[in-house]
């Protein structure tokens, strides 16, 4: 069977007459083009014609009182013909016809290789800003303007290129160079007090004292200097000590003395969304709303593809956590005790190294609120680090 054939479609027929050669004859005489003609019996003739004649045929051999039966169709039209009958079929083959031309134009991946410094996270972000993300074309993504607009959106990049590989694109980077910092040893550096006091202890191993016991001092001043005048020269170096002063704080504390509390778990619920880049579809009621009776938790799972590549599609299931909930009251004597505790705790921690010598507390109930206004004189360290200038432009240096 030849293309022509093929795609207009053939039948194969069975002929039953008294006489065969007299109807071949009147299907010549109809000008009904067979093929592959035979003789099976007396009385039975076999044959091939195109689909289009069939009927025209039939009608004769029923005027002539001869039986015609079809007994097989042949050829790409029939089988176009029951492909098209199944729609979901036709569909998927349409599907990936559409796949099979459009996602090698496109990149599904983005991957950061030559990075050390810069996180590739970071990369990743603001490629996705310049436009080279998911679903990018791929001449557009190789283009110098991406490439420009990558450099500019991440300072710390001295070069960047992109390549394609099918689906696949990967940034490739050089970082600057990181500018030589000197070593510590070698700063100029001053000791400076932190906060206001009155000098109480000062202990120097290494720079110029510049402050007494009992002198008062305010923040940002010189305690210890890394200076020290010579004479000839002025010798630089890194102060190092500890100045410890007398120091006033305030704190107020703030408690409410009716609040809800959890108590047992009741129930746990999930709730479940889709995201698809940056788009979430929540398939549940009241989806991301909190309230103090619950606790929720998220777990995210990305689709992964064989080869360790990361479609941006995720499934999210959120499990919510309801608690039965209590109303409790607290008196103001009960208060007082832990508010006082929790402020010497708080000050304590927030000492580079001291400790509280003497304090004034107020105790007031404003409505439902227990307030704690605190005076502290506290004795703490005050000294603290401040960079000058560098020791090589200083004939002396240690």
């Amino acid at each position: 069977m030849d293309l022509w054939r093929s795609i207009s479609g053939m039948v194969d027929v069975s002929l039953t007459s008294a006489d065969p050669g007299a109807a071949m004859q009147a299907i010549n005489g109809a000008n009904i083009e067979v093929f592959n003609a035979r003789q099976e019996g007396e009385l039975t003739l076999r044959f091939t014609l195109h689909r289009n004649e069939y009927r025209q045929l039939r009608v004769l051999m029923e005027r002539r009182g001869e039986r015609l039966e079809l007994s097989r169709r042949s050829g790409l039209y029939w089988a176009m013909k029951q492909v098209l009958r199944r729609p979901v079929l036709v569909l998927g083959i349409a599907l990936m016809l559409f796949l099979t031309l459009y996602l090698p134009s496109r990149v599904l991946f983005v991957e950061v290789d030559g990075n050390v410094q810069v996180p590739a996270k970071l990369v990743l972000e603001k490629a996705e800003q310049c436009g080279i993300g998911f679903g990018s074309a791929r001449q557009e993504v190789r283009s110098e303007r991406m490439k420009n607009a990558l450099l500019q959106a991440i300072p710390q990049l001295q070069w960047a290129g992109i390549n394609t590989y099918g689906c696949r694109a990967v940034i490739s980077v050089r970082e600057r160079p990181a500018e030589e910092q000197p070593a510590v040893q070698n700063e100029v550096c001053s000791i400076v007090a932190a906060r206001d006091g009155i000098i109480k202890e000062v202990t120097v191993r290494n720079g110029n004292r510049v402050c007494q016991v009992g002198q008062a001092v305010r923040a940002g001043q010189v305690l210890i200097s890394g200076y020290t005048d010579c004479g000839i020269a002025i010798r630089a170096t890194r102060a190092e000590g500890e100045v410890f002063a007398e120091t006033q704080r305030q704190l107020d504390t703030v408690l409410p003395l009716n609040y809800v509390q959890k108590r047992e778990i009741i129930r746990q619920e999930k709730k479940f969304s889709l995201l698809i880049g940056k788009k979430q579809i929540n398939f549940s009621k009241d989806s991301g709303i909190s309230t103090a009776t619950c606790d929720k938790m998220y777990s995210v799972n990305y689709i992964m593809l064989p080869g360790g590549f990361q479609l941006p599609i995720a499934w999210i299931t959120e499990t919510v956590t309801i608690y039965e909930t209590e109303f409790v009251s607290m008196d103001a004597e009960t208060a007082q005790p832990w508010m006082t505790h929790f402020s010497d705790r708080y000050l304590i921690g927030a000492m580079n190294a001291g400790q509280i010598q003497n304090k004034s507390e107020q105790f007031s109930q404003q409505d439902d609120l227990c307030v704690l206004h605190g005076r502290y004189a506290c004795v703490e360290m005050i000294g603290k680090t401040q960079l000058e200038e560098n020791l090589l432009q200083y004939e002396q240096a240690d």
